[in-house]
């Protein structure tokens, strides 16, 4: 059958608009996904991070490239960790030079500064680097939201007079949505995390002795404050925020803690992206029945449940005095 007045055939016409459907369909990031379907995510970590480094000047796909980079790395930075453990610390001895060497052998992978050794919690995360770069790059795409709460996640180890700002200048930069609730969940977390420094340690501040009364008096607003905020999270039960903040407001009621610090202290974590609800792959866990090593576990906690020093002898237990300042707020 032929197309009045054209030399081409119905069929052939079929036939190219087929061909174009299918090449206006690809991505030059399919490589990577499947990748990441396959379960290959280490190569799909390398396929996206390569992508974004060779190819940033993509206004289509670069700001992809670099969320699925920085999303990949964060995911992997438990077994990258583990791998290290095995390597530098298992076989005997313990080497926090290894593990310095490790940081850069991944570094060597996955483009300049994207991981580090901490060796406060001997941990090897991931620094948002790739975020960083789509910040600076792009910051108008659809993952900027995303990039700045994760840096924000990276700078949550201080005195709280320096923390407490940088929560509340992100909550203005985002008055509502997905990532206001995550701000919020962020500012009830960090509150709670000053609950339970002052509580239990805020007496190195005050020339080292503070009576155990006056340690709750000062404690207890952030308490209240972190209670305030997941009451207000919690009208949104149907998000992960709202979830989350139930079972933590259970928790902080009750004058108990979950045995996560998220910030504050040198040896907090703020966790992976999966403990904001953020969906990200995951390497495949051990089976079940078998153990699971602690650098895989998503957040890495401070000693909560260390007791604080006894009284010092003859004070009548009045005081408590520190032997030595721990490692808190710089």
């Amino acid at each position: 059958m032929k197309l009045t007045g054209r030399g081409i055939s119905l069929s052939s016409v079929v036939v190219a608009c087929l061909l174009f459907a299918a090449t206006a369909q690809a991505s030059p990031l399919d490589e990577g996904y499947a990748m990441e379907r396959s379960g290959n995510l280490e190569g799909a970590a390398k396929f996206f991070c390569g992508y974004s480094q060779t190819n940033l000047s993509d206004k289509k796909w670069a700001p992809e490239s670099l969320v699925k980079c920085a999303r990949l790395l964060d995911s992997l930075a438990d077994s990258f960790t583990e791998r290290a453990e095995k390597k530098c610390y298992w076989s005997g001895g313990g080497d926090p030079t290894c593990m310095q060497r490790e940081a850069a052998a991944l570094n060597s992978q996955y483009g300049p500064g994207s991981f580090e050794y901490v060796h406060a919690i001997v941990y090897i995360p991931y620094t948002g680097v790739h975020y960083k770069t789509l910040m600076s790059k792009y910051p108008g795409s659809k993952y900027a939201q995303e990039a700045d709460f994760y840096l924000l996640l990276r700078e949550l180890v201080g005195h709280p007079d320096n923390v407490f700002p940088r929560v509340k200048a992100y909550l203005a930069r985002h008055p509502k949505g997905e990532w206001h609730r995550k701000g919020l969940l962020l500012w009830a977390r960090v509150n709670e995390d000053v609950w339970y420094v002052h509580r239990k340690w805020s007496w190195v501040l005050f020339n080292y002795q503070i009576s155990p009364e006056e340690l709750l008096i000062r404690s207890e607003p952030y308490r209240q404050e972190a209670l305030r905020t997941y009451k207000i999270l919690m009208k949104d039960s149907n998000t992960f925020e709202g979830q989350a903040a139930a079972r933590e407001y259970a928790v902080l009621n009750d004058n108990r803690d979950d045995s996560v610090v998220y910030s504050i202290v040198n040896d907090s974590s703020p966790g992976t992206l999966a403990a904001w609800g953020i969906e990200a792959p995951r390497p495949q866990r051990p089976a079940e029945g078998t153990s699971v090593p602690q650098s895989q576990i998503p957040q890495i906690s401070s000693p909560k449940g260390t007791a604080a020093p006894s009284a010092t002898p003859g004070d009548g237990g009045a005081y408590r005095k520190a032997p030595s300042v721990p490692k808190r707020w710089d």
